[in-house]
């Protein structure tokens, strides 16, 4: 009898340790965002913010990927890295030395502007560069056509508004990553005083806003213009 509690006692934890477990830690590092990966500082050498990274995604396997941003001469890096969810922890402000807050602190600030701009403003400019080859492969197809050639100015125009979106999607992620890196920078040099770094986090100025709501009212117009010129079609 007693050795049937037993085993079913280790059965039930075991159940607990491999299943349950691993998924309610998922959940906590999903709506965590900011990890403490073991190992990455070595792995990965002078990264800002050592083994600190930001939640990508996680797969079937249970593997989180993680983005760890990293300072460069010309602006910032990102290192995607695969790791099992046994080395990853969520760090804890009030369980940590005063160095390893500011790291937390500044993770965290950065939290918003990363995952927007791998998530929303890089695919962005990818799409509009695929869209930008499609249309321009159409208009030098129509130019040369018999049949189509009345088609030109649409295709000039949707080439227009294209290049004008992307024009303005490389500004917009030139102004992440300009916020990113001042960020970054502003950690290394708070590394020898923390008390540096600004209380109220790092606040966005108007220049994004603006920027953000400019490219947004141009990808509105776009769009309503597209669809004008499929109504117009049907």
């Amino acid at each position: 009898m007693i050795t049937t509690i037993l085993f079913t006692g280790i059965l039930l934890a075991g159940i607990y340790w491999f299943f349950f477990y691993p998924n309610q830690k998922i959940k906590r590092i999903k709506s965590n965002l900011v990890v403490e990966v073991d190992g990455a500082d070595v792995r990965y050498p002078n990264l800002p913010l050592g083994k600190l990274g930001i939640f990508v995604e996680v797969n079937e396997n249970r593997r989180i990927r993680v983005v760890f941003p990293k300072l460069t001469p010309e602006g910032v890096q990102y290192i995607y890295s695969w790791h099992d969810h046994q080395s990853i922890r969520i760090p804890d402000l009030e369980k940590t030395d005063v160095r390893s807050k500011a790291n937390i602190k500044v993770a965290q600030e950065l939290v918003f502007l990363i995952k927007e701009h791998i998530q929303f403003v890089e695919p962005e400019i990818l799409n509009l560069k695929k869209q930008w080859h499609k249309i321009n492969e159409l208009l030098e197809l129509v130019t040369t056509s018999e049949f189509y050639v009345n088609q030109r100015g649409v295709y000039q125009r949707a080439l227009f508004q294209v290049e004008n979106l992307l024009d303005k999607a490389e500004e917009l992620q030139q102004v992440y990553i300009g916020f990113i890196r001042e960020v970054l920078i502003g950690k290394q040099v708070a590394g020898y005083d923390p008390n540096l770094l600004p209380d109220d986090g790092f606040a966005i100025d108007n220049q994004y806003k603006k920027i953000r709501e400019e490219y947004q009212y141009m990808k509105d117009t776009a769009t309503a213009y597209t669809e004008l010129l499929r109504t117009r079609q049907v």
